[in-house]
C-alpha cells in the first residue's frame, strides 16, 4: 500500500483590519491547489506552491497587524499577539492531532506507531519541521512512510515565524531607537529576508531535502510578505485589477509548470511568491476582490487552514482503514468530506473556542498560554503513552526472539527457503514471533560506522572480521547493500576462518562510471571515495578475492545476459557496455589480475517497503507478503560484467530469496527486508553458511 509522495503545503492565518476578499481568493486558490495535488500528484504538478502562497499571506498581514499596533500604542506586546496566535491555531491542530492518534491507534499495524506518534509529538511541539528534516538527509531514511501529520511540518514554520518575527522588530527597535520606528522595522525585516533568500539558494544544491523543510530557508517567503505590508496601496480599480491578475498569472505558471523534479525552494520559488505579493498589493480594489466574495469561494477560503489540517490526515489514514490503495471514489469522498468536516471544525471548534470569554478567560494571554499547554500536554500522553505501552509489550516478545536468533532452529531464516531442503518445516517455529520484532524491523540494520561513509563523506573506512593471520583475505566493497550483507560477511568469516574487510559508501559503489547522487556535493563526495578505492586495492597486500555488491534500480535494468552470452555479446549491446565497461575498468585496476572478482547479484526490491505488510498480521505474513520474482529481481549489469572480466564470478543467491516464482518478505520465521530493498541484519546472518559454501567454490 502506498501512500503519495509529499511536498506539503498549509494555509496561513492572520489578522487586518478591514476584510479582504483577495486575500480568501488567494487562500481558496492555494487550499485547493494543494488538495487536489496531494489527490493527484500527476494532474496537477505543481499544486505543492500552495504553501509559498500561504507563507506570504501570513508574512503579510501578521506584519502589517504588528505595524497598526506599534503605530497605535506605540508598542508591541508579545505576550497578547502570542496569546492571539495560539488561540487561532492551536484548537483546530490539537483536534486533529488528537483524532490521528485514537485512529492510528485503530487502524494502524504497530510497526509504525513510533514513527506516526514521533510525528504527532513533533507536531504537538511545533517541531515537526526540523523533525522531517533530520531524517530527509539520513540516507536509510529514504523509504519511510509519510505520516497522516507529516503536513504539520509548515504549521511548525510557520509558528517558529510568529515568534522570530516580533522579537526581531522589538529587539531591532530597542538598539536601533534612535530612529525612525518604520524604517527600522523595514530594514530589519528586508535584511533577514534576503539573508535567508540567499541560504535557501544555497541549500538547495548543498542539500535539497533538508532546505525544503528548514525555517531558514522557507523564511524569505514569509519575508516577502512581510515587506509588502510596508507598501503604498494601488489605487483604482484597473490598476489593482492589472497587478493582481499579473500575479494570479505567475502563481498558475507555476501551479501547472512545476513539479516534483523542481528544485524546490530556492529561486524557483520566486515564481509563486511575487505572484502572491502582486496579487495581495493590487487584490483589495479589484477583479480578484470580487471572485472572493463569491459565496463557495469565500467559504473555502474561510476554512482553508481547516481543510488542509484534514485532507492530509484522511488521503493516509483512509487505505489503512479500508484495507485498499485510494480509489478516485475515496479520493473524492476525501475532498468533499475534508471541506464539509473544515466548516464543522471552523464553525464549532475555532470559533466557539476563540470568542468564548469563559474558556479563554477574556482572552488573557496567562489563561491562553494554561489551556494551550494544557492541550498540548493532553496530545503528548496519548502519543507518547502509546508507544511506551507498546515497547513494554513488547519487550518480552524480543527476549523470545533474541534467543531465537542465539540458538538459531531447524529451518529458521535462509535454511526454510534452502531447495535441497525443501521441504524444510520445523513446527517448533509455529506460533513465535517474527524476527526481528515489529518494532525492531526498521532498525535492524547490519551495517557498521566504522565502514561506512554517509552521502556526504569521501574517506574510506574499512572494518575487519576474523583472524588477522587468516589463510585468505577477501575485501567486499559496494553501498548500502554491500553492507547489509556484513552479518552475513561475518559468520561467513567465522565459519571458514577467513578475513573479510567492509568498506562501503551511501549511493556509491566500485565502478568509473560518473554516479550522480543528490546534490554536487554528493556526487564529488563518491568520486573521491571510489578514488580511494582505486588506492586501497591497488596497495592491498594478500588479496584473494574483491566481493563487489551494490544496488541494482530502473536505472540500471538491463536486459540480462545468460549462460551462453559470450564477451563480444554483451559489448555488442550499447546499452549494457554503458552499464558494464565502467564497471570492468574499475575492476581492471587491481594490481594482480589473478585476485577473482566475486560479484554478488542484488537481493530482490519491492516497489512499497513491505514492513507495513508484515504488520498488519504477523501470523499470515509469510503467505500474504511476497513480489512475484519477475518485479522483484531486476536485471543486474554485474550479470553482464564478468562476462566481460575473465577472472570475474557471479554470487547469485536468489535462491535464498524467492521460490517458485515469488519471493516472501518473510523466510522461515525471519523477516527479510527492513525497508523496499535493504536485508534486515538477522536474515543476512542466516545467509552466512551458504555465501561461505559459494566463495569456496568461486575462490580455488
Amino acid at each position: 500500500m502506498a501512500t503519495p509522495t509529499l511536498r506539503s503545503t498549509r494555509p496561513a492565518s492572520g489578522e487586518t483590519r478591514a476584510f479582504r476578499s483577495d486575500i480568501q481568493a488567494l487562500r481558496t486558490l492555494a487550499v485547493m491547489s494543494v488538495m487536489l495535488y496531494h489527490l493527484w500528484p500527476n494532474r496537477l504538478t505543481g499544486g505543492f506552491v500552495g504553501v509559498d502562497i500561504f507563507f506570504v499571506i501570513s508574512g503579510y498581514l501578521i506584519t502589517s497587524h504588528l505595524v497598526r499596533e506599534r503605530a497605535k500604542t506605540g508598542r508591541i506586546a508579545l505576550g497578547k499577539f502570542w496569546a492571539r496566535r495560539a488561540s487561532r491555531l492551536l484548537p483546530a491542530s490539537l483536534l486533529v492531532l488528537a483524532l490521528v492518534g485514537v485512529a492510528t491507534l485503530i487502524w494502524v499495524p504497530n510497526a509504525l506507531w513510533p514513527q506516526f506518534f514521533g510525528d504527532i509529538t513533533a507536531s504537538a511541539l511545533y517541531v515537526q519541521n526540523w523533525h522531517l528534516l533530520l531524517g530527509s538527509v539520513d540516507y536509510l531514511a529514504a523509504d519511510n512512510l509519510a505520516s497522516p501529520v507529516q503536513h504539520f511540518w509548515t504549521l511548525s514554520a510557520e509558528e517558529q515565524f510568529y515568534v522570530l518575527l516580533p522579537l526581531l522588530l522589538v529587539v531591532s527597535m530597542w538598539l536601533f531607537r534612535k530612529l525612525p520606528w518604520r524604517a527600522v522595522m523595514f530594514v530589519a525585516i528586508a535584511v533577514a529576508t534576503l539573508a535567508s533568500f540567499v541560504f535557501s539558494v544555497a541549500q538547495m544544491n548543498a542539500a535539497p531535502s533538508a532546505a525544503y523543510f528548514s525555517t531558514l530557508t522557507r523564511a524569505w517567503e514569509f519575508g516577502a510578505g512581510a515587506l509588502l505590508a510596508f507598501a503604498p496601496a494601488i489605487a483604482g480599480r484597473v490598476r489593482g485589477s492589472v497587478v493582481s491578475g499579473a500575479g494570479i498569472a505567475l502563481i498558475l505558471v507555476s501551479v501547472f509548470a512545476y513539479s516534483g523534479a523542481t528544485p524546490f525552494p530556492g529561486a524557483t520559488a520566486l515564481l509563486p511568491v511575487a505572484g502572491t505579493v502582486l496579487a495581495i498589493w493590487g487584490g483589495a480594489p479589484s477583479l480578484l476582490a470580487d471572485v472572493g466574495r463569491f459565496t463557495p469561494v469565500a467559504m473555502i477560503g474561510r476554512v482553508s487552514y481547516a481543510i488542509y489540517l484534514w485532507h492530509w490526515a484522511f488521503i493516509v489514514i483512509v487505505p489503512f482503514a479500508t484495507g485498499v490503495p485510494l480509489t478516485t471514489v475515496h479520493k473524492l469522498a476525501i475532498g468533499a468530506g475534508s471541506i464539509a468536516l473544515a466548516w464543522l471544525s471552523t464553525r464549532f471548534v475555532e470559533d466557539t473556542v476563540r470568542t468564548s470569554p469563559r474558556l479563554l478567560g477574556g482572552r488573557r494571554p496567562r489563561t491562553i498560554a494554561v489551556w494551550s499547554a494544557a492541550g498540548m500536554a493532553c496530545v503528548l500522553v496519548v502519543s507518547m503513552g502509546s508507544v511506551q505501552l507498546l515497547r513494554a509489550s513488547e519487550q518480552r516478545t524480543a527476549e523470545i526472539a533474541a534467543n531465537l536468533v542465539n540458538e538459531q532452529p531447524e529451518c529458521f531464516g535462509a535454511e526454510a527457503i534452502d531447495p535441497e531442503l525443501a521441504p524444510c518445516d520445523n513446527p517448533e517455529l509455529a506460533g513465535l514471533p517474527l524476527v526481528p520484532t515489529l518494532s525492531d524491523i526498521e532498525s535492524d540494520d547490519g551495517n557498521n560506522p566504522d565502514c561506512w561513509a554517509g552521502p556526504d563523506e569521501s574517506e574510506f573506512r574499512v572494518c575487519s572480521f576474523g583472524p588477522k593471520d587468516a589463510t585468505h583475505r577477501v575485501l567486499a566493497i559496494g553501498d548500502s547493500h554491500n553492507n547489509a550483507m556484513i552479518p552475513a560477511y561475518r559468520a561467513a568469516a567465522e565459519e571458514l576462518g577467513w578475513r573479510f574487510d567492509v568498506a562501503g559508501h551511501a549511493g556509491c559503489y566500485w565502478t568509473e562510471e560518473k554516479l550522480e547522487l543528490a546534490t554536487a556535493d554528493q556526487t564529488a563526495a563518491c568520486t573521491a571515495w571510489r578514488e580511494a578505492a582505486d588506492e586501497y586495492v591497488a596497495s592491498a597486500d594478500n588479496l584473494d578475492a574483491i566481493v563487489v555488491a551494490n544496488r541494482v534500480t530502473a536505472k540500471n535494468d538491463l536486459e540480462g545476459a545468460t549462460a551462453s552470452d559470450s564477451r563480444e555479446d554483451v559489448l555488442s549491446d550499447s546499452a549494457a557496455a554503458d552499464e558494464v565497461l565502467p564497471m570492468t575498468k574499475a575492476w581492471a585496476k587491481r594490481p594482480d589480475k589473478s585476485v577473482p572478482i566475486i560479484a554478488l547479484r542484488d537481493n530482490p526490491s519491492f516497489p512499497d517497503s513491505p514492513v507495513t505488510c508484515v504488520s498488519e498480521d504477523p501470523e499470515t505474513a509469510d503467505e500474504r507478503c511476497e513480489e512475484p520474482q519477475d518485479t522483484a529481481l531486476l536485471n543486474d549489469p554485474k550479470e553482464d560484467a564478468v562476462l566481460v572480466d575473465p577472472d570475474a564470478e557471479l554470487i547469485d543467491l536468489t535462491r535464498y530469496y524467492c521460490a517458485d516464482g515469488e519471493c516472501p518478505a518473510v523466510i522461515g520465521g525471519v523477516v527479510v527486508y527492513r525497508d523496499g530493498h535493504h536485508l534486515t541484519a538477522t536474515y543476512a546472518s542466516t545467509l552466512g553458511p551458504y555465501l561461505a559454501d559459494e566463495l569456496q567454490r568461486a575462490i580455488r
